[in-house]
């Protein structure tokens, strides 16, 4: 058996370059009592959509890693049933 992780890097990688276009971005202050101008609720919501594309990312690739892991059990394992 051949183990294939080839999807689980790729959204690896695809996760770690939307990690690096991210990090060190600089945020739009607002001041107290102030609403946020346009412009910052703009990429404030632009944030939060990439911060959860991240979430998705990582969730995405692990479950692409359990997908292997589970086709490398059945394998594995014994099948289940009755010893006569």
């Amino acid at each position: 058996m051949k183990i294939d992780l080839t999807q689980a890097r790729d959204t690896v990688k695809e996760l770690a370059a939307a990690l690096d276009a991210l990090d060190g971005s600089e945020v739009t202050e607002t001041r107290a009592g102030r609403r946020p101008s346009s412009e910052a609720r703009n990429q404030n919501a632009q944030i939060s959509r990439t911060l959860l594309r991240l979430s998705h990312l990582g969730d995405r690739a692990s479950v692409e890693i359990m997908d292997v892991y589970h086709d490398f059990k059945s394998r594995d394992d014994p099948p289940q049933g009755s010893a006569h």
